[in-house]
């Protein structure tokens, strides 16, 4: 550090004004949230000592998503493609088809949290796709913890109650907690798009 910045450090020090802090969220050799990590107003809790709660408004631009073993997982809104997977201008050639999903919302079949799945064609000709939903839950280490899924299931296009797929988890208590309920569509027989987009919510369930 110059001499010239220790002096602005000092003096900002002395007046008593706080020096900018950066987001980060950092993540240790087993591929995991590690550590504790601030922002402007929020601290994070360390992966170990994290735990469910609502998530704060600004969350979402550092938060990672965890597999049921606390393993990393790719962004499931960011459409990641696969590695073998032609990158050749593709993308004009696929159909976009209309991802279904509600809000996570306590079931109404006892103290669980649930969150339903379905499809409809959009840009897409075939009648007929496999669909699967996922139901995330926010933990204080700033990270979204797979917590349920369904099975893949291969629906018809429209929704309705013999359409859709359903995850649910039982609920340890009635704390109000932030879940998402991602879905994913893959259009049998044409090639589609790949996000996988959600819906989140504020529910009186949490698991541990």
């Amino acid at each position: 550090m110059t001499f010239r910045k220790r002096l602005l450090v000092s003096a900002a020090l002395a007046l008593g004004l706080a020096l900018p802090t950066v987001t980060v969220a950092p993540v240790n050799a087993a591929g995991q949230p590690g550590g504790t990590h601030a922002g402007p107003g929020h601290v994070y809790a360390s992966y170990e000592e994290a735990a469910p709660g609502v998530a704060p408004a600004g969350a979402d631009k550092a938060a990672v998503y965890l597999d049921m073993d606390g393993q990393v997982l790719p962004r499931p809104e960011s459409g990641e493609r696969p590695a073998d997977e032609p990158r050749e201008d593709a993308a004009a050639f696929r159909c976009t088809p209309v991802s279904g999903r509600d809000n996570p919302h306590r079931s109404s079949t006892g103290v669980a949290v649930s969150g339903h799945g379905w499809w409809d064609k959009g840009t897409c000709s075939n009648n007929r796709a496999k669909v699967w939903n996922c139901l995330y839950e926010w933990y204080t280490d700033n990270s979204w913890r797979r917590k349920a899924c369904s099975p893949v299931k291969e629906l018809a296009p429209g929704g309705g109650s013999a359409n859709r797929t359903v995850a649910r988890h039982n609920c340890d208590n009635t704390a109000l907690t932030s879940w998402r309920n991602h879905v994913d569509v893959d259009v049998i027989g044409e090639w589609d798009t790949a996000e996988q987009p959600y819906r989140q919510a504020d529910v009186r369930c949490r698991v541990f």
